[in-house]
């Protein structure tokens, strides 16, 4: 079900029933949203006791692709880890630890004999299938929404599917919201540059020194803004200035980005106009997504 994006307050979550199948479709089809990393299984290889599947990964924002090959037992091996070391628990998780590890329980491809695991039928299968898993979980991790509001699930993760998919520059692990600001960033220091060479023209002064001080109010640290070096945007402890106005460091609210869509301070909408597409299991909402925003947040860029 969609629901506008405006000022909604989830239920505390409770210990959600097993996911119907319609819900692990709902899970599975229910969003369409471009993602900055791309998936794909393009072929096979068949060796004589095992298939080799060959995975084309590519990156939007920096036109950055690449391939991997992996058995089927890498995959299970991967898969295993998400559901016991890379997810929470608790039944009362506050993300949606539960609905990933069922999810992937409805969805991963069961083990078969050698003899036929090199069906073409099977082949198809698993194909599809490491797909529809590996898709699913790039959308908890790269769009806003309650998968990322667990901490251990935030802290694993991102970190292991990134490792697994073969995501080595930080560029091309930045989720959607996180494009986003840092675009909005890139045009507001050409800008800001543009119009201080402006400026300088009609200024007396020798040098101008533009550095502030201000407070990030996720961490309560001290965080410097008003440099416009682009180099600044590669670091953790460098300035982030929302379409709001408000400064916060750039791991802060990044990792904020993962979770939540607006502004901590005023509650200020971040990226463009968007829907939320929510997943229930009867009264329980087990899984929701920021997704069908107006514009692309990977090529919009917000005036401030």
């Amino acid at each position: 079900m969609n629901s506008g994006v405006g000022e909604f307050f989830l239920p505390a979550q409770e210990q959600i029933p097993p996911l119907s199948v319609s819900t692990i479709k709902t899970l599975r089809e229910s969003v369409t949203q471009r993602l900055p990393l791309q998936f794909r299984v393009t072929s096979t290889a068949i060796n004589k006791s095992f298939v080799m599947y060959k995975c084309d990964v590519s990156c939007v924002t920096t036109n950055r692709s690449w391939s991997l090959s992996y058995r089927y037992s890498d995959f299970a091996a991967f898969t295993k880890n998400v559901e016991e070391r890379w997810t929470c628990p608790n039944c009362k998780c506050c993300g949606s630890c539960q609905a990933i590890r069922e999810f992937i329980w409805a969805s991963f491809p069961h083990k078969r004999p050698p003899i036929m695991s090199r069906s073409s039928r099977t082949i198809a299968d698993r194909k599809s299938k490491f797909e529809s898993v590996v898709k699913y979980l790039l959308r908890c991790v790269l769009l806003p929404g309650s998968a990322m509001k667990c901490l251990h699930a935030r802290k694993n993760l991102p970190t292991n599917l990134f490792k697994f998919l073969g995501v080595q520059h930080d560029a091309d692990k930045r989720s959607l919201l996180q494009v986003f600001v840092d675009n909005c960033q890139r045009a507001t220091s050409k800008y800001s540059c543009e119009s201080g060479l402006r400026d300088s023209f009609h200024s007396d002064a020798s040098t101008v020194d533009s550095t502030e001080s201000t407070q990030c109010m996720i961490c309560l640290d001290d965080v410097e803004h008003g440099n416009t070096n682009e180099d600044c945007y590669h670091g953790s402890d460098s300035s982030i200035i929302l379409p709001c106005q408000h400064v916060f460091h750039r791991g802060c609210i990044f990792e904020w980005l993962l979770f939540q869509f607006h502004c901590p301070v005023c509650r200020a909408q971040v990226g463009p106009p968007a829907m939320a597409t929510f997943c229930q299991e009867k009264n329980n909402i087990v899984q929701w997504w920021l997704s069908h925003f107006e514009e692309d947040p990977l090529t919009a860029v917000s005036t401030m």
